[in-house]
């Protein structure tokens, strides 16, 4: 908050080492979503984006990572040829092909760290479906995680010290799957997907569970010991990867210096200006219409829509650069286009005023539609008292096309709650929009402009 900077490969090598000199052994392990959050994700080797995350996760000395749901933002096909360029094993043990075959490696790790053998276990996210495009999964499917680690658990028990099982369900789902896994030999649960901040170990079923948030700002530490094959005392904390003095080796800074400067070879140069600062809030917000706008206009479409929680950074005043674009849209992402009626628009919209009123999720931000709701009696629902489409009253009978992100058709129970029509994919992600409108237009600027009004 104090503008102080955070996280990043070189700060976390720094502390890694400085966390090091003060253990005889360590683990250091990754619960997934390497593949999100910055450009250098893009960055291509050998028709493969991804490969400079994971040659920079090989340099700080991971042991053992786990497959996550944005892995798969670049297609099945290129996550599973990624997957091949880490110098370190990626477990999913959850995730099969069509003829239920691994994908990824099954088979747990075996480590031995300062005279204990340690298993790893990994899977990946046990709600694959609700999260990742069919079309991006390739066909492949997700087994049921409980039954898996008690096998494999069961498998390695007498061969190891210490089982750690690294998923990336999110920690509400850990907490569930470790009180199925009670007796089952796991000892530790590493877990991502939820970004949540733990700031101490939890203990559910018997089991430890640590989570680090997210964005590389923490290091997760968790101290041992174990005695007669299990965990008799245990401490954890998290380390703020606080970047001012660090520095790492010179291969590891070359590497990545090397691939910032790739970053801004491509993505920093200057393609438009801001006239304001855009800015992303819960509600309606400037930033939030003007990419709404730019999707309804690159699609011809009635009306578009984007969540709230897709856009991750705001957009300062002044110059626009590629790179400002990707890391506002990180996500992979494509455009899509669907036939929906009136009735369904409106079945959509009081979704949309219902979470603005209950915030059980961020809304989605529009463009080409324009509502007035209010609280209702009951303090958690609202009534939606005017829906207007291109300035006239909504036509419950009449079709619109609509455009919106793959991502919100995949969570339609959550943000839609229609049953979806068949789309069509503009084979374009996000990203690539925005940016060409940028280019187009040269200049940005936007209003919060009543689209979305609650009355009392």
């Amino acid at each position: 908050d104090d503008g102080r900077m955070v996280g990043g490969v070189i700060p976390l090598a720094w502390h890694l080492e400085d966390q090091r000199r003060t253990t005889k052994a360590d683990l250091l392990v990754d619960a997934g979503d390497f593949m999100t959050g910055n450009p250098v994700c893009n960055l291509e080797e050998d028709g493969v984006p991804g490969v400079a995350v994971a040659r920079m996760m090989t340099a700080l000395g991971y042991d053992v990572g786990v497959v996550g749901n944005h892995e798969f933002d670049i297609g099945s096909d290129k996550t599973a040829r990624l997957a091949g360029y880490f110098g370190f094993p990626l477990l999913a043990a959850d995730i099969v092909d069509t003829k239920g075959r691994p994908v990824f490696r099954r088979e747990p790790v075996i480590l031995d760290k300062g005279g204990l053998k340690v298993g790893v276990i990994g899977c990946s996210c046990e709600g694959m479906a609700e999260v990742v495009p069919a079309a991006k999964f390739g066909g492949w499917s997700m087994t049921d995680q409980e039954a898996v680690v008690r096998q494999l658990a069961e498998s390695i028990d007498h061969k190891t010290d210490l089982i750690v099982l690294i998923t990336h369900n999110g920690v509400d789902a850990d907490r569930e799957l470790a009180r199925r896994l009670e007796n089952s030999g796991v000892d530790v649960i590493v877990g991502g997907h939820s970004h949540t901040r733990l700031k101490e170990p939890e203990l559910e079923g018997g089991i430890l569970i640590v989570q680090a948030g997210s964005k590389m700002t923490n290091l997760g530490r968790l101290d041992l010991k174990v005695t007669d094959d299990r965990v008799v005392e245990y401490d954890g904390r998290l380390i703020d990867l606080w970047s001012d003095g660090t520095y790492a080796g010179p291969e590891l800074t070359k590497m990545v210096q090397g691939y910032e400067n790739r970053v801004l070879d491509e993505f920093g140069v200057q393609i438009g200006t801001a006239v304001r600062d855009l800015k992303k809030r819960k509600g309606e917000s400037n930033l939030g219409n003007w990419l709404a706008d730019v999707f309804r206009a690159r699609a011809e479409a009635d009306v578009a829509f984007i969540n709230t929680g897709g856009i991750r950074k705001a957009l300062k005043a002044g110059p626009v650069t590629a790179l400002d674009i990707h890391e506002i849209l990180p996500f992979a992402n494509n455009l899509i286009t669907m036939d929906l009626t009136g009735r369904q628009l409106a079945t959509i919209i009081q979704r949309n005023a219902d979470s603005a009123i209950n915030r059980k999720h961020g809304i989605l931000q529009v463009s080409g539609i324009r509502y007035t709701f209010r609280t209702s009696v009951d303090g958690q629902t609202a009534e939606v008292q005017e829906i207007l489409v291109g300035g006239r009253p909504l036509i419950p009978g009449e079709g619109y096309r609509v455009a919106m992100p793959d991502y919100v058709a995949v969570m339609a129970d959550v943000y839609l709650n229609i049953d979806l029509p068949a789309s069509e994919d503009l084979g374009v992600t996000l990203a690539k929009v925005v940016v060409a409108a940028v280019v187009e237009s040269g200049t940005i600027d936007a209003e919060i402009d009543g689209r979305i009004q609650k009355v009392k």
